[in-house]
């Protein structure tokens, strides 16, 4: 319901002054909507943070709407008025690329972020991964983040579940009742949600082991006792793999200010990036590298003027380095050269091997 209702408002077009959305100086506003996911995901909270460069009153404003940061993210850009920019999981674009061959006509590239970890979260009585064959497991809501690489990951792993497509609230709630054994939950460390996961539920989460399966499409990390201390025991850690995060921008989009309102965003963002990155920010903010690509996607102009300005006048790295990656015992090298190429190669990897 509170989807729909920014839904609703975004797509009413600019605001005029009179109302909570109007500046203070009686002057015509023009609303872009971002595409996140739902109400307690990671990529939400990284909204907000963006929403917060536009001050009120500005030219532009940017409004944070509920979505899956999935394939249907991919849809608001493409269809939805005033949505123009979206977080999308790189094996969400994947699988809309492979559906939509055109899709490189409708969405460019804004910012390739960080790495969002997969949290497997089960019941005391399943220890491995494994241990969940033939379980009713949650990949999330059909054509979401979680749900489109839950599926994926469990496939490469060649362990066939009974996957249920709750949204990760619920599915907490059924692994308490017992209704179902575990719940996939994609995203970047750490998840709200789950910081919220009582310590006495008897919930943990299962270790992803990185093997040759998986090395096309996933990197390996780690989630440590840190990040969820009410799920994992001081000095420990567990293993797992993740997957990516994008930062996309409808382009040719049948809107003749969508273009202005997408070069108004990448112009404040580009330039002010370092304030998400300060304290008391979202952390996985000071993983991201704007300097990356997308392979088969272009970047928005404006992003690429801004980065060529910036090489020309300096040599030193534009972003933070990204964040360690937990090396593991027969796997293959995982420094910064690595990750980039995996990066490059799992798109295309993803869209041949679903055709």
């Amino acid at each position: 319901m509170a989807g729909a209702a920014l839904l609703a408002l975004a797509a009413g077009g600019s605001a005029k002054a009179g109302g909570p959305e109007a500046d203070t100086q009686d002057k015509t506003v023009d609303w872009l909507g971002l595409a996140a996911g739902s109400a307690a995901a990671a990529e939400t909270v990284l909204a907000a943070d963006l929403a917060g460069l536009f001050a009120t009153g500005a030219p532009l404003c940017v409004l944070p709407l509920l979505g899956d940061a999935g394939e249907g993210n991919v849809t608001l850009l493409i269809d939805a008025p005033h949505v123009d920019i979206a977080f999308v999981s790189t094996d969400a674009l994947a699988a809309a690329a492979s559906a939509r061959k055109d899709l490189p006509e409708h969405v460019e590239l804004v910012a390739r972020l960080y790495p969002q970890e997969v949290h497997v979260l089960a019941r005391a009585d399943i220890r491995t991964i494994a241990d969940l064959a033939g379980k009713k497991v949650s990949f999330g809501p059909a054509g979401s983040a979680s749900s489109v690489t839950g599926a994926a990951l469990f496939k490469a792993l060649g362990i066939e579940v009974e996957p249920e497509n709750l949204d990760a609230g619920l599915a907490i709630e059924q692994l308490k009742q017992g209704s179902i054994s575990a719940a996939v939950i994609v995203s970047g460390k750490p998840s709200p949600l789950l910081e919220g996961v009582p310590p006495d539920l008897g919930l943990h989460l299962l270790p992803v082991t990185f093997g040759a399966s998986l090395q096309q499409a996933y990197l390996p990390t780690r989630i440590e006792a840190a990040d969820y201390p009410n799920l994992i025991d001081a000095g420990e850690e567990v293993s797992t793999v993740a997957t990516g995060m994008l930062l996309l921008a409808a382009k040719n989009k049948n809107d003749p200010d969508s273009a202005a309102r997408v070069a108004r965003f990448v112009d404040t963002l580009f330039p002010r990036f370092a304030e998400l990155q300060a304290s008391g920010r979202h952390p996985k903010w000071r993983e991201v590298n704007l300097a990356a690509t997308l392979p088969g996607f272009a970047r928005t102009p404006e992003a690429e003027s801004w980065l060529a300005t910036r090489a020309a006048m300096t040599p030193k790295p534009i972003a933070a380095t990204p964040g360690p990656v937990a090396p593991q015992p027969g796997d293959m090298a995982t420094g910064s050269d690595r990750k980039e190429k995996l990066f490059r190669k799992f798109i295309e990897w993803r869209r041949t091997s679903s055709n």
